[in-house]
């Protein structure tokens, strides 16, 4: 693929994840599912063109979506996990072909997520503290239901987005080439 076709596939890659998060201006809801799906469209970039060109359209989606949107709900996850993890995604996968080790890459996975979302949780915690106090320790078991629940929705997705990332091979990737 030429640079021109890598360049226009990234930039409508970029705008495509802007427009999704956009939708959480009228949808507030919803903002994290929108922000999921934006986060398929990096996988794309990754598939067609490369990580570099899908690691530059992540940034520009996330600095548009944060610049841009009256929302930053979405944004903020966009940045903090979804448009991230499909280059991250792409790597481990690749390593698991190559070294024939699912339950590592699984494990690799599973620790990605979880330093996205402890880094997450202490963003959230060391600047909005005082005004928003969130404490799940006073809940009993409140901790580990909670991370229970975020792993198995992350494997879940994980297991979908594979599923896209198939279909989008088979049936549309020969189409754009």
């Amino acid at each position: 693929m030429s640079r021109t076709k890598k360049l226009t596939v990234s930039a409508a890659v970029t705008a495509l994840c802007v427009i999704c998060m956009a939708g959480s201006a009228l949808l507030p809801r919803v903002s994290l599912s929108l922000a999921a799906l934006a986060g398929i469209f990096p996988a794309i970039t990754v598939i067609a063109c490369g990580y570099g060109w899908a690691a530059g359209a992540f940034l520009a989606a996330s600095l548009l979506a944060l610049l841009l949107l009256p929302d930053k709900t979405a944004a903020v996850w966009f940045l903090c996990f979804f448009g991230h993890y499909p280059i991250w995604k792409a790597l481990i996968e690749g390593l698991q072909a190559r070294s024939g080790k699912p339950v590592l890459c699984r494990c690799l996975k599973i620790l990605g997520f979880s330093a996205c979302m402890a880094l997450l949780y202490l963003a959230f915690h060391t600047l909005f503290s005082n005004a928003i106090p969130l404490d799940v320790s006073s809940i009993p078991a409140g901790p580990s239901v909670l991370i229970a629940g975020l792993l198995a929705a992350f494997l879940v997705y994980d297991y979908a987005f594979s599923i896209f990332i198939g279909f989008f091979r088979a049936k549309v990737l020969p189409k754009l080439r």
